[in-house]
């Protein structure tokens, strides 16, 4: 893309290059590049990509239904007047430790009027209705972040440190490069193949996404406003903290400590900025913190502390040769949860290597949150999945700049691999389809059947028109690629971004049924809930079973078969152990059998992904 033969632009203003210590496109290529992508475009691909496969389908397993259920819970300690679960969770009766109550309170704020409806007319609580609410808090969650990170990117790339060498004059305004690089930005966080699945569950993923996006936005302003910036951050940590737990705000202070002590522009307002925040940041946590011993006991709080901080991965590591494998599989995954993004950031990195980094903050601030994120996810007490989703927002804001430098080789293998891919996983999806519904290719038919049994094929028009137009979609983006022949910068991200919003709008359209089977938990669910009801019918009334017994007891040996009984099923479930039945995961032994009956168990048929089998106990009469 560049020449260094004499005579050449490049060599004609080497000596500017060898000034600043910065190896900056030429200004005539980032001026013709400056050109944004239509903002309707960019709207509409935003809302198709969080809006579909939001709503209208079952929980899945995992966060989505574990986050559910611990809402349902929420609301309903908040009807019964306890108000301490605003300030710890809990799983019904039991304390919930693995992370914070923020956004468990936010998702059930928009349980609670259904909630307090269904209770005053005394009517159950429709189930399919509440995972639907549940997960408007994402995308709303989603939106304000991807809001973030192109507002972020925007005030980087204005920055005088960011922008290209422009000798003569003819590059793009700082204006219009800054709204080039935040649609950059964007599209490149749209494009990441790893988060689409996690960012459409009701899962804290979408907030830790939010926040970064806000911590990035922040920092961006921090020098001309360092002020307004430290109440911001401190509330952003402090979010941090109360939504995904210490391990995230720990990584987070350790990032701004390292960037308000190295990068210079940051160095010459770190006192005024640590002031208010240290001071605001410790008044939000020592409130809830008092808030918290006020309402539940000091052993309680102690417990949350102790299970977020004392599980250090750098213990294991030292203590197990076998846990290293825990960082290979950190980086298998990586490859491709962070494609493209990886390789776009890395070069640019590469290209930009002679850079003086404590100079040039639009790639040291990114840099050093990815840094952190990642060492203190695999060494420090938070799982590192969630540091790996969360350093999506700086890695797309370095691979925007990476954009600047990057070479036409790399381009096309972006470019071709989308095509690949995409086209690859379309064809697979229309074939698994037909032979859901026509039972054609035979040996896919025979193989949906396996993965997804009891799911039938329901073809219909507006599943058929989805998927024509999705394809259609995915065609003519292809050929609109092949035929331009202007430099845009975000040229070589939109077929990712545009064919892994189509590939999810097919997947969620033609497959859902056989998805929501896979993943979710609602056969399981609706089997537990009819043994129960066949029971209750019939077993207490004969046996004189007082109206305090008629309940199930959570025992706790499963948390996946409390969160189903919570969030899917309409059990009067309670921590008691004088309830008339009682749920487990285990095989009840000679003794038990004696005060307990079998009357449901689960089967592979039900959830063939889960090894562990479920158990419903009725109380024997002595």
């Amino acid at each position: 893309m560049t020449s260094d033969k004499k005579g050449s632009p490049r060599a004609a203003f080497s000596f500017l290059d060898t000034t600043v210590r910065a190896s900056a496109p030429l200004p005539g290529l980032a001026a013709s590049a400056a050109s944004r992508l239509p903002p309707w475009a960019l709207i509409g691909l935003l809302l198709l990509y969080v809006g579909h496969g939001l709503f209208d389908r079952a929980a899945w397993r995992g966060d989505d239904l574990m986050t559910i259920a611990l809402a349902r819970s929420t609301v309903q300690e908040l009807l019964s007047g306890n108000l301490g679960v605003i300030l710890l969770p809990q799983l019904h009766d039991l304390a919930w430790n693995q992370q914070g109550p923020l956004w468990i309170l936010i998702v059930s704020i928009f349980l609670l009027p259904l909630a307090a409806w269904t209770a005053v007319q005394g009517i159950p609580m429709p189930i399919q209705l509440l995972d639907d609410l549940a997960r408007i808090p994402v995308g709303l969650a989603l939106v304000l972040g991807f809001v973030a990170i192109w507002k972020a990117a925007d005030r980087y790339a204005r920055r005088r440190e960011a922008r290209p060498l422009d000798p003569l004059g003819v590059g793009p305004k700082s204006r219009d490069f800054g709204k080039t690089l935040g649609d950059c930005a964007l599209l490149l966080a749209i494009a990441t193949l790893g988060v689409i699945y996690p960012w459409h569950q009701a899962g804290p993923a979408a907030i830790g996404f939010l926040l970064q996006g806000l911590l990035l936005w922040s920092l961006a302003t921090a020098p001309e406003t360092p002020r307004r910036a430290a109440q911001q951050i401190s509330w952003v940590t402090a979010g941090g903290l109360l939504s995904l737990g210490p391990g995230l705000a720990m990584a987070w202070l350790v990032a701004l400590a390292i960037v308000f002590t190295w990068v210079r522009p940051y160095r010459l307002v770190v006192v005024e900025f640590s002031k208010r925040f240290v001071l605001l940041l410790f008044l939000i946590i020592g409130l809830w913190l008092m808030l918290c011993l006020a309402t539940h006991s000091s052993a309680r709080v102690s417990t949350w502390w102790a299970q977020n901080l004392n599980g250090w991965a750098i213990n294991r590591l030292l203590a197990d040769p076998g846990a290293w494998a825990s960082i290979l599989r950190w980086f298998n995954e990586s490859l491709w949860k962070w494609w493209p993004l990886w390789p776009i950031a890395a070069f640019g990195i590469w290209k930009n290597r002679h850079v003086q980094w404590s100079r040039a903050p639009h790639w040291a601030v990114p840099l050093v949150i990815v840094s952190t994120l990642t060492i203190l996810g695999l060494a420090g007490p938070s799982d590192w999945r969630f540091h790996q989703l969360i350093s999506v927002a700086p890695l797309a804001l370095l691979a925007a700049f990476g954009l600047l430098s990057l070479p036409r080789p790399l381009v096309n293998l972006v470019d071709w691999f989308a095509v690949a891919l995409f086209t690859a996983l379309g064809i697979f999806i229309w074939l698994y389809w037909t032979a859901l519904n026509f039972g054609f290719p035979a040996t896919l038919a025979q193989r949906v059947t396996i993965l997804a049994p009891g799911v039938r094929g329901n073809a219909n028009i507006y599943e058929v028109f989805i998927g024509v137009v999705a394809s259609m979609a995915w065609v003519a983006l292809v050929v609109w690629r092949l035929r331009r022949g202007n430099p845009r910068l975000w040229r070589p991200v939109v077929l990712s971004a545009g064919g892994l919003t189509l590939l999810w709008v097919l997947l969620m359209t033609l497959w859902r049924p056989a998805i929501d089977r896979i993943q979710g938990q609602e056969t399981l669910a609706h089997s537990l809930e009819s043994a129960w009801i066949q029971s209750a019918q019939t077993k207490p009334r004969e046996r004189g079973a007082r109206p305090a017994e008629f309940c199930v007891h959570l025992t706790n040996e499963s948390q996946t078969l409390d969160a189903i009984a919570i969030a899917l099923t309409h059990l009067p479930v309670r921590r008691d152990p004088q309830c008339y039945w009682r749920l487990g995961s285990r095989t009840p032994n000679s003794t038990e059998l004696r005060s307990w009956k079998i009357i449901w168990r689960s089967s592979s048929v039900e959830d063939r992904r889960s090894r562990e089998r479920f158990f419903l106990l009725e109380r024997q009469s002595p």
